[in-house]
């Protein structure tokens, strides 16, 4: 009996893999790895903040920059609503999070 209790011996002769599992430790050694999200100075988020301001109050279209883990994308389109309790804007048809604008240009 103790010979089965050491070395995870208990579990030893029990260890199997499926094939569901197989794939999935395939599928995310295969991934392309996620990017660390760029840190912006606070003169930056001053910019930005310039930016979304002006565009807010003259409803003229902008250009967004936004930063995800697998790659950046744009949304461009006037700003429809802000919502500064949730720290998002309304824009192209979609919410985007104020922590994820790393550029303004337009």
């Amino acid at each position: 009996m103790t010979k089965k209790l050491e070395n995870n011996g208990l579990w030893e002769s029990s260890r199997m893999m499926l094939p569901e599992h197989k794939e999935r430790i395939i599928a995310l050694n295969n991934r392309p790895e996620r990017r660390s999200k760029p840190m912006l100075d606070p003169q930056r988020w001053e910019e930005i903040n310039d930016r979304l301001s002006v565009a807010c109050q003259t409803g003229e279209e902008i250009t967004l920059l936004l930063w995800e883990p697998e790659a950046d994308r744009t949304v461009s389109g006037a700003i429809v609503k802000l919502d500064l309790l949730a720290y998002r804007i309304f824009i192209g048809g979609q919410w985007v999070k104020l922590a994820s604008i790393v550029e303004v240009s337009g």
